[in-house]
């Protein structure tokens, strides 16, 4: 059978060159400047209209400068803080009357009633999964998946059991803590989970987005700093018991270019015909999750696109140059505009005076250490029982479900001294964040 062909990389930063303090999305910065000196014109004078192209405009460049600055710090960028800045800058700006009204009204219709959440998360969606090699679904994923499924199983059992033991409640302990730890980070775990809470219980997606996001920058630290203790404990190769280290190696009796388990890099290079024909095929992936949700409302539209994208890649339904076509959509989504997402979701979805209470919250921090600490004990522990290293599969599994994804991923890995488990992260990142979001489907009908 032909294999899948490995798509062009983008790197994960949505800066073109990393190393270039000179580019700005990919621009020489005196061109980045002289747009963004447009945009702050037209607010000056009041010239603003509330329209998409306007929205779009306006969060692509705050997102990205913010992050370009973010980039440009160091170690504190290892820890998330270009997406930090992004989605907390501005709100903090708005609190204290120095981020502008006009702005930020344009920013939040953008966000909230054109459907660009919907529009960014269809294309992870699509994109993730279809860009996923088959082999790794079908031949390679029973095993990688028993860590995955345990990990997140028993996240969601312990954090849920002490919420309910300790009076902080089941329900709110799952939703609100286990899920966003395990959930794959901000834009492909947060988001999703704040549209679906929003459509399934009382309140608005602004509401569950402050709930959410602590738990998500909480459970990222925690994750980069058990890294670092990871890394120090195996730096003298010691073997504490028979498969606990594998300096890298994540299979037993395998090497660290396994071909079973090898993820591609994001992909790119789509010109205007295929560009179009990704859109067109993740937007209707989108509208197919709809029309099932349509007839099974208590399973949330997002799962069925899941289910639908995954079935299409393991039954290799689609032909290569649709799934190619996917890769490029999705590769220019998440390189380009999760920055602007970022910011939309910072202007219009987070109340900061909830978001400061639930981080000075003892029992949330506590229950969410325990998440964290669940999911990298069970992940060795089960990855060890299907011969995979108990280190390797801590890191890849446990600490890739609960880091912020992107960045968080390159801390992980950088910590912990295992740059060749970043595939492996991805999957965690990508899979467990889609299986998150499907079980949440099937569990909020209960959680009502």
């Amino acid at each position: 059978m032909k294999q899948d062909a490995p798509p062009k990389s983008v790197p994960d930063s949505p800066i073109e060159s990393p190393d270039d303090a000179r580019r700005i999305m990919g621009l020489p910065w005196p061109w980045f400047v002289a747009l963004f000196a447009v945009l702050a014109v037209a607010v000056a004078i009041g010239a603003l209209e509330s329209t998409m192209i306007v929205g779009f405009t306006a969060v692509v460049l705050i997102g990205n400068l913010l992050y370009w600055i973010g980039e440009r710090v160091p170690v504190l960028r290892d820890f998330g803080l270009p997406t930090l800045l992004c989605i907390l800058l501005p709100p903090v700006l708005m609190l204290v009357n120095a981020f502008p009204s006009n702005l930020a009204v344009v920013i939040e219709d953008f966000t909230t009633e054109s459907g660009f959440l919907d529009f960014y998360v269809g294309s992870l969606i699509a994109g993730s999964i279809l860009t996923m090699p088959r082999a790794l679904l079908i031949k390679a994923g029973a095993r990688y998946a028993f860590p995955l499924v345990t990990v997140i199983l028993s996240v969601f059992a312990v954090v849920g059991g002490l919420g309910a033991l300790f009076g902080f409640g089941f329900r709110d302990a799952i939703l609100f803590v286990a899920a966003p730890v395990v959930g794959g980070g901000i834009g492909a775990g947060a988001v999703p989970m704040s549209e679906m809470y929003a459509a399934a219980l009382d309140g608005s997606s602004a509401d569950h987005m402050s709930r959410l996001v602590p738990a998500v920058v909480v459970a990222n630290t925690l994750a980069i700093l058990i890294a670092g203790v990871w890394g120090g404990l195996t730096k003298k190769h010691r073997q504490y018991f028979p498969g606990f280290d594998g300096q890298g190696v994540l299979v037993r009796g395998g090497s660290k270019s396994s071909d079973d388990f090898r993820v591609p890099p994001r992909p790119t290079g789509a010109f205007f015909g295929p560009m179009a024909v990704g859109l067109a095929l993740t937007g209707a992936l989108f509208i197919f999750g709809q029309i099932i949700n349509h007839f099974v409302p208590e399973v949330h539209g997002y799962a069925w696109t899941i289910l639908a994208a995954a079935l299409l890649k393991i039954f290799n339904i689609l032909p290569e140059f649709m799934t190619e076509a996917v890769g490029g959509w999705y590769g220019f989504v998440a390189g380009r505009l999760t920055p602007a997402l970022l910011v939309g979701i910072g202007v219009s979805l987070l109340d900061l005076s909830m978001l400061g209470s639930l981080l000075s919250n003892p029992a949330h921090l506590a229950l969410t250490a325990v998440g964290v600490l669940t999911a990298t004990l069970i992940a060795g522990i089960a990855g060890w029982l299907v011969r995979m290293y108990f280190v390797e599969t801590s890191v890849a599994v446990g600490l890739g479900t609960t880091d912020m994804g992107g960045t968080g991923d390159v801390a992980v890995v950088s910590a912990s001294n295992r740059l060749e488990l970043m595939p492996f992260m991805q999957v965690s990142s990508r899979i467990g964040g889609a299986l998150v979001l499907l079980l949440l489907s099937f569990l909020l009908p209960f959680l009502t």
